[in-house]
């Protein structure tokens, strides 16, 4: 088993490409610390919002997954290595991953590269529709 605080930390700071994006990253870490594995997605050259909003709402690997919706508002309920779907408005165009025990969200964007954040400084960033995605189960 790989050591979860080697593995995010080798990772903190990478930077963002076409072929490294959000996505790409969350099923990394999705692959190596969760042992799921995540479609691969095509990204164009320079993806659009539009473009990232459509696929993040249409893909089909997203009726594999469910809301986690809290009972209590402002409570994060979602299990470590839930999906983090962030929008601006309502729609999501960011992904990240849930760490649970560190109570952060660790993403790939296109600015800052690999970092970690609280959802609260998501937020205060403009992502202000933050939703947690746990695997379905059949």
């Amino acid at each position: 088993m790989i050591d979860r605080s080697d593995f995010l930390a080798s990772r903190i700071g990478r930077r963002w490409s076409v072929d490294h994006s959000c996505w790409h990253f969350a099923a990394e870490v999705q692959a190596a610390l969760f042992g799921r594995d995540l479609p691969s997605v095509a990204l164009p050259e320079h993806p659009s919002w539009r473009w990232m909003i459509e696929t993040i709402e249409d893909h089909p690997e997203r009726r594999r997954w469910r809301e986690v919706v809290s009972p209590i508002p402002g409570l994060i309920s979602a299990a470590d290595g839930a999906l983090v779907a962030m929008g601006r408005a309502g729609r999501a165009a960011h992904i990240g991953v849930w760490l649970a025990p560190e109570r952060l969200v660790i993403h790939c964007d296109e600015a800052s590269g690999v970092r970690t954040d609280p959802v609260p400084a998501l937020r205060l960033q403009g992502w202000g529709r933050v939703r947690f995605f746990e695997p379905a189960t059949d």
